[in-house]
């Protein structure tokens, strides 16, 4: 009311301005005041702004994606359950790791009593983790703003965003056993799924007599029996290094991680998977996609973490990493090993028997400075160039095979690993 008194005042003043202007005849003074005048007797009696009647409803067309993979499409319904809103802005709010691909996340209309509007866009994500849509924030007015009111309406719906899968077309998998060379073959227990085909030989008293070759029995004239390989590793672990030295290459080492373990299920191996961070976090051994799933659920909130203390970090890795792996297991060992830590587990791993291959997400120029950098920069990059080229050198002498995994460079599909020795 007292704002409405001080409009009433103004209007007081306005008329009698405008009456003194006709009298007096001064037309310029008149044509001023007149527009103004229209504009105080419109604010005598704007309409209320009231947005406690619209209601709002979020649809979202998946709750995962891959990183910068399929679009995820939003549909944002408006009703307007109260009076006229003369205009009404809406602003669905999205995590500043997403772009908007298609439409718009912000609207200026007019929303009429009993309106039911409906708004579309499409985001994609560009980094992995766990995302809100929303709130969603409304800003409404009169024609002339006199009258406005903002309100903030928590709407969320949650997606995730995956680290994209990479196919790889070839890890060193070494066979665990191999069936017996001769008497009988176990194909009743054992179907053709878990068996790669390694060749023939001659039948032995004891074999069956599905798994007698026809063709070349025929060929030779002599009975011949298919060998068979159990395609099946009962011990393989993939560890994943995501300690604070990793920052660099960790979204590297994260895709490396899960294009591994896809590999290995895939190749129905059971797998057991390791991170190594502020705490050593376990995936207990499991075969199948549901394996996967896990370990994709890990990846999407790995971040770079160290303990306070590295003893803490050796003493966790020495006493209850180790202990846990199997004698002779085969392991895919996943860093760039820029900790001298995690070196020394390494060589610990090696001394067990354990058969390792080591996976390194690496830069295309790991260390090399700016050509325009200072003399002290040099300096240090040399240094450390050193320290890298002694590490690898140890590594070497561990007998250890590695691969590299560069950050740049032709697609994952072309790459032909190469394997050091």
């Amino acid at each position: 009311m007292r704002k409405k008194y001080k409009f009433e005042v103004l209007l007081d003043l306005a008329l009698i301005l405008l009456i003194s202007a006709i009298i007096f005849q001064w037309w310029l003074v008149a044509g001023i005041i007149l527009p103004i005048l229209i504009i105080f007797f419109f604010s005598l009696t704007p309409e209320e702004i009231d947005l406690k009647n619209v209601v709002i409803n979020r649809w979202v067309s998946r709750n995962k994606t891959e990183e910068k993979g399929e679009l995820i499409y939003v549909r944002l319904t408006v009703e307007n359950k109260g009076k006229r809103v003369p205009i009404l802005e809406i602003l669905d709010l999205i995590p500043e790791e997403c772009t908007i691909n298609e439409g718009s996340n912000h609207w200026l209309l007019e929303l009429n009593e009993g309106d039911v509007i409906t708004f579309s866009y499409a985001i994609q994500c560009h980094r992995r983790g766990r995302y809100d849509l929303g709130p969603v924030l409304l800003a409404g007015s009169d024609p002339f703003y006199f009258r406005s009111e903002s309100r903030k309406y928590s709407v969320f719906n949650s997606f995730d965003v995956v680290p994209p899968l990479i196919k790889l077309k070839y890890l060193p998998i070494h066979r665990q056993r191999l069936l017996p060379e001769t008497g009988y073959i176990p194909s009743l227990i054992y179907k053709g799924r878990d068996f790669d085909f390694q060749g023939v030989r001659d039948y032995q008293e004891g074999d069956e007599v599905r798994a007698i070759n026809w063709r070349v029995t025929a060929k030779f004239n002599r009975l011949a029996t298919n060998e068979y390989a159990l395609d099946q590793s009962a011990r393989v672990f993939v560890i994943l290094d995501h300690t604070d030295s990793t920052i660099r290459v960790l979204e590297e080492s994260v895709k490396a991680a899960l294009a591994t373990s896809e590999y290995l299920i895939s190749n129905r191996n059971k797998i057991g998977f390791y991170g190594i961070g502020e705490f050593v976090n376990e995936i207990p051994t499991a075969p199948g996609k549901r394996q996967l799933l896990r370990i994709n659920e890990f990846l999407i909130d790995v971040e770079g973490a160290y303990p306070l203390y590295e003893e803490t970090l050796y003493l966790r890795l020495t006493k209850r990493l180790l202990p846990s792996l199997p004698p002779f297991s085969q392991i895919f060992f996943i860093s760039p090993l820029y900790n001298r830590i995690i070196v020394e587990f390494l060589h610990e791993l090696v001394k067990r028997n354990h058969e390792i291959t080591l996976i390194q997400p690496k830069l295309e120029n790991d260390i090399e400075g700016e050509p325009d950098s200072s003399e002290a920069s040099r300096i240090v990059n040399a240094l450390l160039s050193l320290d890298r080229g002694f590490t690898m050198k140890k590594v070497t002498q561990m007998g250890i095979t590695q691969i590299p995994w560069y950050m740049y460079g032709p697609k994952y599909e072309s790459i032909r690993m190469r394997r050091i020795k």
